[in-house]
């Protein structure tokens, strides 16, 4: 009896404690007007900003301005040989990547997260190759193990295809699996079993997921998350309540900013010092990161006479960058050096690279420069106009932005006057945003500012827009009047560096295929730089830049100049890291959750862990003997609703402690916290019954 008392009490005592999110915080990522009810990951014009990240969880975290991976959902990953066979019936080999999943993570209906869910996720991309991502990249897939798979890409696959596989999201198969059911045939191929559903066009008002939050309310004026009860990353999150209003201007969601209605916000603000810091300096705070794809000015080499290189060279040597990111950006970035990448990928290029670009790019235009490089190269200035080489006038030429972007437009009619100074006569047109992208694609244009068309983690994504184009014709080059998103300058892909170098295309494809190999990626990778400086394709103007607003007067842990963990925009794919460290300041919690690495089978850059960082919060210690026994032990727990049964599985590393009672107290690495109420209550509970086992055995034997 004694004995079943004891193992009762046990059980009781060692239920994990852990902080309970508390308080609510108020989010605009982006004025988009009123939110849709569409949460399709794939395919959400709005769910973006209205927290679909939060609730969606990817297999890595990755870090675009570093290309730091970061393992989630995925524990480990490794490259191998894969085979698959051609049409004609012959064998090939190719890549293949092999996955090692977390355990004991569960979709909010309850639903398993293991090997099943991701490659029910890739196999829809193929079965439904309008969703995009993987879609006609992979041939086939094995579930090695409930936690084990190997994705045997096709041919066309290189290295770099991890960074997709990595960053992907994974969605619930036992609810999108009832929609869209899909099958895997003996040969690889996977193939759609419902002929009239399309997932691309499915709104999922019902998003599942795995991550720390769930939906809790949805209007067209404000989308509500809820903290995830059963998250598999414990004492996470720590605040309960995340707020999306819609918001049809950016001028209301500012003036709310200053007025402290909302806390994290995304939002481009003119005079941001006066505008919102100056309202309250000691809690309204901005952060500009640079850590996103370059602003860069497309040039036409089918356009004589931009079809010169060394033409190319004396405009970006002419463009005051200094001037525009002063009067457009008000200095909330900075001139670019001529690289088509971000600021933080410019260390994979040595410093002749560097310099090079540099000096080709300098921040406050070198007009003597560029007009001492056109003469040394036949081309004359005469009363103000640049004559070519072979005697005839340059032509008028056009610059073109989407209308409607304030910055672009502003730009270029800049940089229109900037051009003057070395004879080029330049006429600005601003076309609707659709019309702009169509010129450029087509080839329809003579010098454009648009967005940059590739981007990725590593720099050689950046460069597939200018180096890459798969059409097979002299010069890689599409006709113009022909769409496309790959060499959209018509740039010769057959040019060389040098004679003895291969073409640019094969040294991208080089590049692309030794991406796992970083001193010949690296090695490759210059080489492209100089040609890029040689060339010229596109002129780099301004470093691209990701802005964010935040209020601490009620939470802290964000990111900031001195903690710069992650990037603290709350539209950034990802934005995991950030909410997982914030927390109400009044709030007793941990360290962040990076500290626990070891326990989540994570790996964090070490600048995470230093030793003056801001999160390291008191916690509160109990005494205990020096004599103790560490186990590790596992609590299940089924949680009914309503709708599902959900079943979590929670690991704790309990500590069991020598004294007159047996007493267990919950323990993360170092961080020791009291128990919770409830097993005060327990061992209380406890302790009365053996005392009345006690008195009944005493009375018992006084009897005798």
């Amino acid at each position: 009896m004694i004995i079943s008392l004891g193992i009762t009490f046990n059980v009781a005592t060692s239920q994990p404690t852990s902080v309970q999110p508390e308080g609510s915080l108020v989010v605009v990522a982006n004025t988009v007007g009123t939110w849709q009810d569409n949460f399709n990951p794939w395919n959400s014009p709005t769910g973006g900003y209205a927290g679909m990240w939060f609730i969606y969880e990817p297999l890595a975290l990755i870090d675009y301005g570093t290309a730091q991976i970061i393992p989630w959902l995925a524990t480990n990953w490794t490259f191998t040989t894969g085979y698959i066979y051609l049409p004609n019936g012959s064998k090939v080999q190719t890549l293949a990547l092999i996955l090692w999943l977390r355990h004991d993570v569960y979709f909010t209906d309850g639903t398993p997260f293991n090997a099943t869910a991701v490659w029910y996720t890739f196999a829809l991309e193929q079965a439904y190759p309008q969703l995009g991502y993987t879609a006609n990249d992979i041939a086939n897939m094995t579930i090695i193990n409930p936690y084990q798979l190997e994705i045997v890409f096709n041919q066309r696959a290189t290295p770099v295809i991890l960074y997709t596989i990595l960053g992907h999201f994974i969605v619930d198969p036992a609810q999108w699996g009832k929609l869209f059911p899909i099958q895997q045939l003996p040969n690889g191929t996977i193939i759609a079993l419902n002929k009239t559903g399309n997932p691309f066009t499915y709104t999922n008002p019902n998003p599942i997921g795995t991550g720390p939050y769930m939906l809790y309310s949805f209007s067209p004026q404000q989308v509500v998350l809820v903290a995830n009860p059963h998250y598999w990353m414990p004492g996470e999150p720590r605040i309960k309540y995340l707020l999306f209003p819609a918001y049809a201007s950016s001028t209301q969601a500012t003036t709310d900013l200053a007025l402290e209605k909302i806390q994290w916000a995304g939002l481009s603000i003119q005079d941001i010092q006066s505008v919102f810091v100056a309202k309250n300096p000691q809690y309204n705070h901005y952060f500009f990161q640079h850590v996103t794809s370059p602003g860069v000015l497309y040039l036409n080499d089918m356009r004589w006479p931009l079809s010169d290189p060394v033409l190319r060279q004396a405009i970006s040597l002419a463009i005051n960058r200094t001037a525009i990111t002063y009067l457009v950006y008000y200095n909330y970035t900075t001139p670019a050096i001529d690289l088509p990448v971000s600021v933080g990928q410019l260390g994979f290029f040595n410093s002749t690279v560097t310099q090079l670009a540099q000096q080709l790019a300098p921040p406050q235009s070198n007009v003597t420069a560029a007009l001492q490089l056109l003469e040394s190269h036949g081309y004359k200035l005469v009363n103000g106009q640049l004559i070519a080489p072979n005697g005839t006038p340059v032509p008028t030429m056009t610059i073109e932005a989407p209308a409607g972007s304030t910055t672009w437009d502003a730009e270029v009619n800049i940089i229109a006057q900037q051009l003057k100074q070395i004879g080029l006569n330049v006429q600005v047109i601003t076309p609707p945003f659709s019309t702009a992208l169509n010129d450029l694609q087509t080839g329809n244009f003579w010098i454009e500012r648009i967005y940059l068309l590739s981007t990725g983690p590593t720099p050689i994504m950046f460069f597939q827009a200018f180096l890459y184009n798969p059409v097979n014709t002299p010069g890689n080059i599409t006709p113009i009047g022909n769409s496309t998103t790959y060499n959209v300058g018509r740039l010769n892909l057959s040019l060389r560096l040098s004679p003895n170098s291969p073409p640019i295309i094969k040294l991208y494809q080089y590049a692309m295929g030794n991406f796992s190999n970083v001193t010949e990626y690296e090695k490759l990778l210059n080489e492209i730089g100089m040609f890029w400086l040689k060339y010229m394709p596109a002129i780099v103007l301004i470093n691209g830049w990701v802005n964010y607003e935040y209020i601490n007067s009620t939470i802290t842990g964000w990111v900031t100049p001195q903690n710069n963990y992650w990037i603290g925009a709350p539209w950034y794919n990802p934005p995991l890291p950030v909410i997982l460290a914030l927390h109400l300041v009044n709030q007793s919690v941990p360290e962040p959750w990076w500290y626990y690495e070891s326990q989540f089978n994570i790996t964090v850059p070490s600048s995470w862990l230093t030793s003056n960082d801001p999160f390291v919060y008191p916690t509160s210690t109990s005494t205990t003997s020096t004599t103790t026994s560490t186990s590790t032990s596992t609590s299940t727990s089924t949680v009914t609703t309503t709708t599902s049964t959900v079943t979590t599985t929670s690991v704790s590393t309990t500590t069991s402690v020598s004294t007159s009672v047996s007493t267990t107290t919950s323990t993360v690495t170092s961080t020791v916290t009291s128990s919770s109420s409830n097993t005060t209550l327990y061992v209380i509970i406890a302790v009365v019954v053996i005392i009345i086992v006690i008195i009944g055995v005493v009375l018992g034997l006084r009897r005798r």
